[in-house]
């Protein structure tokens, strides 16, 4: 990353407060009869880094989304939030002030004549793609999208499928969800997606579901685990759910929304049917769980259950209950029942971390069978789902999708060109599965993606030639937000780099004056030389015009003293800390270069230098990155002491202005008014 430092910073520029304490300055302005009170100014120059919530402050400064939306550069400036950096349509003279005046910021109270010197970063040439990236919405694929996608609200899933392609649908949605899009707009939108059609319960020939078990019938059933037990799990589809029963040698292989197929004999233990330790289970893949309304049972309920009279399936339930833990028996009881005891099946030893023995819960789970006790039905068996205490607001309830297919969670970005909207091919989206793999929760941080972006790349374009460019589009963390952030990274032969912020992105420094009743961006610097030996800042100042002599200057060596601190050309002194003008001086007078010159001839001469010369080639090379800012034409205030004929010294004032990136010309100066 390049670095461009205005040097004022290298004087030891360093943060001081000059309060202002008269008495009865407020009095006596403001109001009649008030007796005494502090003058509350506040009054600081001092030196500032933006930080990453600085640039998110900027970005979200109300006065500052006016200006850039009047100027038509939204997008550049939320840009900015997210990036951390500022580009060319957000000119830090245009938009730091309004951040400066913000309470966000902490210096917010500084008064007239206050002035910061503010460190930031920009980037230059930004590619437009990466800005409108960084400025996308989000948008996650509703029901109503998915139903409105199948023509049905019952027959659907909650899923595009070749049935009803994302391609032919995702258009349509955005246009109806974002009216007033712009050209250049962008929208990443999560979706689920399939690689196979859902079966409806209303075709001809269907496919069997849950609802058609019965004991000793074979079945090839699909659905998603809804529920996980210690030795088996709970299968669902949208007809009905049943529990496939693995046994003590169940190694947990599958978890709440995996998509399997069963393949088996259908059993019957304890009046509840389920599917067997030889049954056969292929995962298909993964698929977000939407439980329906569960049955309320009461005690009355429980005890009617004990006797079913037929075999049953799975029934997903809620009720209220105390549970009781004595050793490895994890129990509950509901009140109303007389015959009915609850009891949890195969608990996990995470289910079990959820219960404290003689506590009232609400929970929410599978009733799956009967068993008795000395030959008498008496427990009611449950797989829980959701166990909260009683106390805890009611769950929310969502309707379970019509059909269940395995599908994969997807993030796509499309572009608005003005007339419709499309997918976007050349841009590298991190999916959902992606951050599962970098073991984060669906968004990275800085550091996370500083990191972990070259590895995916690395992983995902192993062929990569150099010089390949990938944008690659992530949820960015940004503090307590999540954003959209693009990058651009270059494969140099040997790994990934991010190639606008090690190429593009520049810090500069530029001072803010309060003025006016407003902050300004003022890079103007005033300095003051103090006379006299070991003077850092005179020093620093005057050895500069000496090198620029020596350096610049026809013959130059001819005006500069033996030990390089002192030159006769202008007349600056790094040792002594000042302009020699003296006339009697014999370096001076005795120079050849002079021969023949009065010595009013000489001082004119050597002032004239100082002033065209010496002094604007001192500059430049000090502030070689000093430029205008529109109109502005920043000046350099210069108070420093000359030696004058007589041994007179003498406190003088000069002033230069910069016209173009590290040029400087003349002003004015003090002594040219003392010889009118």
């Amino acid at each position: 990353m390049k670095t461009i430092i205005k040097k004022s910073l290298l004087l030891g520029v360093v943060a001081f407060s000059m309060v202002s304490c008269k008495e009865n300055s407020w009095n006596d302005t403001y109001l009649d009869g008030f007796v005494g009170g502090p003058d509350m100014s506040n009054v600081q120059t001092l030196a500032y880094t933006l930080t990453n919530d600085d640039y998110k402050n900027l970005a979200d400064n109300s006065a500052n989304k006016a200006k850039a939306s009047e100027a038509g550069v939204s997008n550049e400036l939320e840009a900015v939030g997210t990036l951390h950096y500022l580009n060319d349509a957000i000119a830090p003279a245009d938009y730091i002030p309004n951040f400066l005046s913000d309470p966000d910021f902490q210096y917010f109270t500084l008064s007239e004549g206050s002035a910061i010197n503010v460190t930031y970063k920009i980037a230059q040439d930004l590619p437009e793609e990466m800005v409108g990236m960084n400025a996308a919405a989000v948008y996650d694929v509703t029901t109503a999208d998915y139903q409105e996608s199948y023509g049905s609200d019952e027959n659907y899933a909650e899923s595009f499928s070749p049935a009803a392609p994302a391609s032919g649908n995702i258009p349509r949605i955005l246009k109806a969800n974002f009216p007033s899009a712009q050209s250049g707009n962008y929208v990443v939108v999560n979706y689920n997606n399939s690689e196979t059609s859902p079966v409806f319960g209303n075709v001809e020939e269907k496919e069997e579901t849950i609802a058609d078990a019965q004991e000793g019938k074979t079945m090839t059933l699909k659905g998603v685990v809804t529920a996980i037990c210690n030795q088996g799990f709970i299968l669902s589809d949208n007809t009905a759910s049943i529990l496939v029963y693995k046994g003590k040698n169940y190694d947990k292989a599958y978890v709440v929304g995996d998509y399997v197929e069963v393949s088996g004999e259908v059993g019957v233990f304890n009046n509840g049917l389920q599917f067997g330790e030889s049954t056969t289970i292929t995962k298909l893949g993964t698929e977000p769980v939407k439980y329906g309304t569960p049955k309320v049972y009461t005690g009355a309920d429980m005890d009617a259950a004990l006797n079913p009279g037929v075999d049953f399936l799975a029934v997903y339930c809620t009720l209220k209950a105390t549970v009781s833990v004595s050793g490895t028996y994890y129990n509950f009881s509901v009140a109303g029942a007389t015959a009915a005891n609850g009891s949890f099946y195969q608990l996990t030893d995470a289910q079990k971390a959820m219960l404290e023995d003689g506590k009232e819960y609400e929970i929410t789970g599978y009733f799956i069978s009967v068993s008795k006790s000395n030959g008498v039905p008496k427990f009611f068996n449950v797989i829980p789902v959701e166990v909260k205490a009683a106390e805890a607001a009611a769950r929310s309830v969502k309707t379970r999708a019509v059909a269940q297919i395995a599908s994969t969670a997807t993030s796509a970005l499309y572009l608005y060109d003005g007339s419709k909207w499309a997918a976007v091919s050349d841009v590298t989206v991190l999916q959902p599965a992606d951050y599962l793999q970098m073991g984060v929760d669906g968004a990275l941080t800085e550091d996370q993606a500083a990191t972990m972006i070259p590895m995916f790349l690395a992983k995902t374009y192993p062929y990569a030639t150099e010089k390949t460019k990938k944008y690659v589009l992530y949820s960015f963390k940004n503090g307590d937000d999540i954003d959209q952030r693009s990058v651009e990274y270059t494969y140099d032969g040997e790994k990934w780099v991010d190639s606008i912020s090690h190429e593009g992105v520049i810090s500069e420094t530029n001072q803010f004056v309060f003025k006016g009743g407003a902050w300004k961006m003022d890079p103007s610097i005033e300095l003051t030389l103090p006379a006299g030996k070991n003077k850092p800042t005179s020093t620093w100042f005057y050895q500069a015009v000496v090198d620029w002599v020596k350096n610049n200057v026809a013959d130059g060596a001819d005006y500069v003293d033996s030990y390089g601190t002192a030159e006769y050309y202008s007349g600056c002194s790094s040792y002594q800390g000042n302009v020699n003008i003296n006339m009697d001086y014999d370096a001076i007078k005795g120079n050849s270069h002079y021969a023949g010159m009065s010595p009013e001839e000489i001082e004119a001469l050597m002032k004239k230098r100082f002033e065209e010369e010496t002094g604007p080639g001192a500059l430049s090379t000090l502030y070689p990155d000093m430029s205008p800012i529109g109109d502005l034409q920043p000046t350099v205030t210069i108070t420093f002491t000359a030696w004058c004929t007589g041994k007179v010294n003498k406190v003088y004032t000069i002033v230069f202005k910069c016209v173009e990136k590290g040029k400087f010309e003349f002003v004015s100066c003090t002594w040219n008014s003392e010889a009118e």
